[in-house]
């Protein structure tokens, strides 16, 4: 018989970090494994190129946990890296990864996708990017990515064929953030029924760090010239740029009650920007619609 193995590959900022904090843990009809657990592993499926041997000892620590239920395996980091890709893989070639790990003649794999509006999303990843240290403005910041080939991996109709390619037409599940974000409890429930969970498990949701404004956001980007990260390894000031861990980061002093109390307004890209974005992706929404059969809402065309 095979083993079920359900793999939420992200994207980003689609509501995974809440499911891994507040409902996986606590859902009886799987066996969630923790990140920590397969740190290596999902690092190597990320970045590395694998070799049929280490293939075959990702396997075999991931079967390591496989008891009687089937095991729940979320990292978004899956999904493809949303900055520098000079030592990672495309979104594809992890996905074919993946499959090599578990192949069909063995595993019934389900892959759980989260998707979000592009332009929200890369708003979002911007504002990631100034929190660990980035120093460029989100122009040249954007124009990175496109070189890196970073942003074809919002091309969600593409990336959606090849999941059905590689796994089944049947064997997965989206979930679409704002939807999600709406109406938290029916998208879940419809999430956690197609792995066999009956109903929502308790849970709070308590929220850990509030993100960057507009103020935040523009004084944070100025004052990471000055401390050294791995995203501006130039500065003069080494610092931890975790607001937890560091004793003192930018981070840290503009994630503070009072800076929020002082001024908060949601961060938008320029409006340039998000047109030049909107652009990339209205074409590859409409086929996701047309293809899948959903209700997107109107903020990806």
């Amino acid at each position: 018989m095979k083993k079920t193995i359900y793999v939420h590959i992200g994207f980003h900022k689609t509501a995974t970090s809440f499911l891994q904090r507040c409902i996986y843990p606590n859902m009886q009809s799987v066996r969630y494994v923790k990140y920590g657990k397969l740190k290596q592993e999902l690092y190597d499926l990320r970045l590395k190129k694998l070799s049929d041997e280490h293939v075959k000892q990702i396997r075999e620590k991931v079967l390591k946990f496989y008891k009687k239920k089937p095991l729940l395996i979320s990292y978004e980091g899956l999904s493809g890296s949303p900055f520098s890709q000079k030592r990672s893989k495309n979104n594809i070639r992890v996905l074919e990864d993946i499959r090599r790990v578990f192949p069909e003649e063995e595993f019934d794999v389900h892959i759980i996708v989260g998707i979000r509006e592009q332009v929200n999303l890369l708003a979002s990843l911007y504002v990631q990017y100034v929190h660990q240290g980035g120093v460029k403005k989100p122009e040249d910041h954007l124009r990175d990515l496109e070189n890196q080939g970073i942003l074809d991996h919002y091309h969600y109709d593409y990336y959606l064929g090849k999941v059905e390619e590689l796994f089944g037409s049947d064997h997965y599940h989206l979930l679409i953030y704002e939807q999600f974000k709406s109406e938290t409890d029916k998208h879940m429930l419809d999430l956690l029924r197609y792995m066999g969970e009956e109903e929502i498990p308790p849970y709070e949701n308590e929220q850990v760090n509030r993100s960057y404004g507009t103020m935040q956001v523009a004084l944070g980007r100025r004052v990471n010239y000055l401390f050294k990260t791995p995203l501006h390894p130039k500065g003069l000031i080494p610092v931890n740029p975790s607001p937890i861990k560091g004793r003192f980061s930018p981070r840290k002093v503009l994630q503070s009650k009072w800076s929020f109390k002082l001024h908060y307004k949601r961060y938008h890209l320029p409006e340039k920007l998000e047109e030049y974005i909107k652009a990339q992706y209205v074409e590859s929404n409409r086929n996701l619609q047309k293809k899948y059969h959903l209700e997107l809402p109107d903020i990806y065309f």
